[in-house]
């Protein structure tokens, strides 16, 4: 009896979709189906709801099907747990686009029961209410803390931590970079990390208003002193290229230094084309044309870097890097356009952060090489091109793999986007083959492998890495920020894994006739604990609070670790050095027989911020494990932490002596070394800037001799010597390449700090001043 009467309900129900809102079906009333409708809104109900749109087979068994199409609906409405949703104010905008996206929910089996609708209206209420307030939240973390009362009302400056200071003049903190003067700085820069130092900023701006501070009077004087020497490197108007090549023997030495370091994890030569043009030029010089003279003069610039540890040729080194910029952008520039012009583009490349010739605006640079090497079809395999030689088709690959490693390594250094994708090209990485095994004959359609140690074994085994590095930098210096803690754990297994196969590849080299160099195997682990430690720093500043975040602590501060053990062997078995240098006491680094110490002494750029940005992590740590800890003994300090930050003043002291005329690294490394002996020593309060600033006014005045004997052992000349003129219009040579009125009051002009990345709001330590 029950069964006939529910049969014969479900015949007298109509057909045809119910459309009208529950309180005008009800009230047998037109319902113009808005949401909320009119009637509704004139009679003033708090809620408008419509029933789910069911199949017939549903609407007689009153259970809605698992098959309808929700699919139109937003994914947290489809999974929503009562019957119907509710119309709000605060529904976002593409909730009202039609009938079909409006907010609905799968019916319970008792829809007539007023008290069950009235209760999951108020649950889809609150779930809506919490999804929007989460979202807020999440917005709202994202940023980093508001910008102080006192500068909200400065138009001209974004929202974030403004930081002042003598050293670092105006730097704006943004969300996910900082902003300083006219640039901006992704979260891969080393100027990121500036507010972990804000204490120390702020102690050099107090000193700066003072007109009585030694320590300033000291400084400026060491950077009168700068710009004098500086203007005594940068050359004359050229007018002849190659008349500046020093001996043969000295040459030699100077080829010879580049082909056995840079050459070999930056292929850009073909050695054995490069020798016998170089044998030819010095039997006749008129025999060869400019590209090559160019071409060995960039080698010999960067070979200057390590051809002593004071870096002597450091002049004739900005001249051959000035005389390959002028022959780049002198006529014919359609002529530029070959490969050994293209050659001369990555060289300059190189020979620029080596010789400090704008060493932190290559990344310019590197762009139009890229673009140049897209319009001379370098992203195209030589297979798909006109038939060529097994050398040039291979000259071409191997090219293209150095640009996308000079693309993805000076993006890095300007906290900027790589503009490189893995799917930009169907170029086949090069054959893993000897220079001697390429021959002109014609290009073979399959590639091959000695499965020996060769030339081109350590560029390929960066190559296998360059997917996962590429992924890390893309995302942390993307616009807008679209990484989040799980992702970055997900990217750090993959490098790892990645780097774990790169190991044991080189490893297997070690029984073999011919092995990697110390050079080639550090400079490899350097390139991939750089990408580590990067990936963990954004999260740095919030694991210096929160427990949460301590894996990236420890990956931070162990990756720094290494990477200057890497680049300074020397330092774990090294004599015990005073953490403050005294008068006569002063060290200088001996780089004897280690090219790769020896570019992070003399080089700029990013030979630079492998010591100098690990240095600083180690420092952080240091300040901050010893004011962690609570006892009533005097804090003690990590013994590796420690050896590490004492060698550290001697590199930056050994730079100085280079011919390194920035002197802000060194003092601030010393204020830091100061005021950690000072908590070594169970200091606090005010009690700590005294030994701080009594640091940094003995290391002022011995920077300030240094700069003095530089000044009078180079020879004076006159900067406007010349009378010819190019007939070309202008070059583009200005000040800023040069590099002391590029970031004059810049933190550091990247000498400085280095220090790391600080993607989330940290509060510095405090120096309990």
């Amino acid at each position: 009896m029950e069964v006939t009467s529910r049969s014969k309900v479900g015949q007298r129900r109509r057909a045809r979709p119910t459309l009208a809102c529950v309180s005008c079906r009800k009230s047998k009333i037109r319902c113009d189906r808005q949401h909320p409708c009119g009637a509704c809104t004139r009679s003033r109900h708090k809620t408008c709801v419509f029933e789910e749109l069911r199949d017939p087979a549903s609407r007689r068994s009153g259970v809605v099907s698992s098959t309808s199409d929700t699919s139109g609906l937003p994914e947290s409405q489809r999974q929503g747990p009562g019957p119907v949703t509710p119309a709000s104010t605060t529904l976002t905008a593409h909730e009202h686009d039609d009938d079909h996206e409006r907010a609905r929910v799968p019916p319970l089996h008792k829809p007539d029961s007023s008290i069950l609708d009235t209760e999951v209206r108020d649950a889809n209420a609150i779930l809506n209410r919490l999804f929007q307030l989460e979202r807020r939240l999440d917005e709202s973390t994202a940023a980093r803390e508001p910008q102080p009362p006192e500068t909200r009302d400065k138009l001209s400056r974004p929202e974030g931590l403004l930081i002042e200071s003598y050293l670092a003049a105006d730097i704006h903190a943004t969300s996910r970079g900082v902003f300083s003067k006219t640039r901006y700085f992704g979260q891969s820069h080393w100027m990121n990390g500036i507010i972990h130092f804000k204490s120390i900023l702020e102690l050099f701006e107090h000193q700066s208003k003072d007109a009585r501070s030694e320590a300033m009077a000291v400084l400026n004087r060491c950077k009168a002193l700068a710009r004098t020497i500086k203007a005594q490197r940068s050359p004359s108007i050229i007018n002849k290229f190659g008349t500046n090549i020093p001996p043969r023997h000295v040459v030699d030495k100077l080829v010879d230094a580049y082909l056995r370091t840079l050459e070999t994890v930056f292929r850009v030569l073909h050695v054995p084309s490069f020798r016998r043009d170089y044998e030819r030029y010095w039997a006749a010089p008129d025999t060869v044309g400019m590209p090559f003279v160019i071409q060995l003069q960039l080698v010999m610039a960067i070979g200057c870097t390590i051809y002593d540890n004071e870096f002597s040729m450091r002049k004739s080194a900005v001249q051959w890097v000035t005389e390959a910029q002028y022959w780049l952008l002198g006529p014919p520039l359609k002529g530029k356009l070959t490969s050994a012009g293209l050659q001369n583009m990555v060289l300059l490349t190189l020979a620029r952060e080596t010789a400090s010739v704008g060493g932190d605006l290559v990344w310019i640079h590197v762009g139009s090489l890229l673009r140049s090497a897209f319009y001379m079809g370098l992203h195209r395999d030589p297979s798909r091109l006109p038939k060529m030689s097994r050398l040039d088709a291979e000259i071409r690959r191997r090219l293209w793999n150095t640009i996308l490693e000079l693309e993805l390594k000076t993006s890095i250094d300007s906290g900027g986007f790589p503009a490189i994708s893995p799917d930009i090209a169907d170029t086949r990485l090069p054959a893993d083959l000897d220079d001697t095994d390429l021959t002109e004959v014609e290009e073979s359609t399959s590639a091959e492998t000695s499965g020996k140690f060769t030339d081109m074994s350590i560029a390929l085994a960066l190559r296998d890495s360059f997917r996962e590095r590429l992924a890390i930098y893309r995302m942390l210096n993307a616009t807008p920020f679209q990484g989040s803690y799980d992702e970055t754990i997900r990217l750090h297994h993959r490098l790892i894994t990645v780097f774990k196969a790169l190991i044991n590849k080189l490893k297997t080299y070690a029984s073999a006739e011919r092995q990697p160099t110390s050079f080639q195997r550090r400079f490899v682990e350097i390139m991939i604990r750089r990408c580590l430690m990067s990936l963990h720093l954004p999260y740095l500043g919030p694991a210096l609070k929160d427990p949460a975040f301590s894996f990236s602590r420890k990956q931070v501060t162990e990756s720094a670790v290494k990477m200057y053990h890497l680049l300074f062997p020397s330092v774990s078995h090294g004599v015990e050095r005073p953490l403050i240098p005294g008068g006569d006491g002063l060290e200088i680094l001996s780089t004897e027989g280690d090219d790769l110490s020896r570019f992070a002494v003399c080089a700029s750029g990013f030979w630079r911020l492998l010591a100098s940005q690990p240095s600083m992590v180690i420092i952080l740590e240091l300040q901050t494990t010893m004011q962690e800890e609570n006892s009533l003994e005097l804090p003690t300090a990590r013994p590796d932490l420690l050896r590490i930050m004492r060698h550290s003043l001697p590199y930056y002291l050994t730079r100085i002596k280079a011919g390194e005329t920035n002197v802000k690294g060194y003092l601030f490394t010393t204020a830091l070394a100061g005021h950690v002996q000072a908590l070594m020593d169970g200091l606090s309060g005010s009690q700590i800037l005294e030994p701080m600033l009594s640091a940094a006014i003995k290391t002022e005045k011995t920077c300030f001799d240094i700069l003095k004997q530089q000044l009078a052992s180079t020879d004076v000349e006159d900067v406007n010597m010349g009378d010819e003129q190019f007939d070309w219009g202008s070059l583009g040579m200005d000040d800023d390449d040069w590099g002391d009125n590029m970031m004059v009051g810049s933190f550091f002009d990247v000498s400085s700090v280095e220090c790391f990345l600080g993607g989330f709001d940290a509060t510095p330590p405090s120096m309990a001043v």
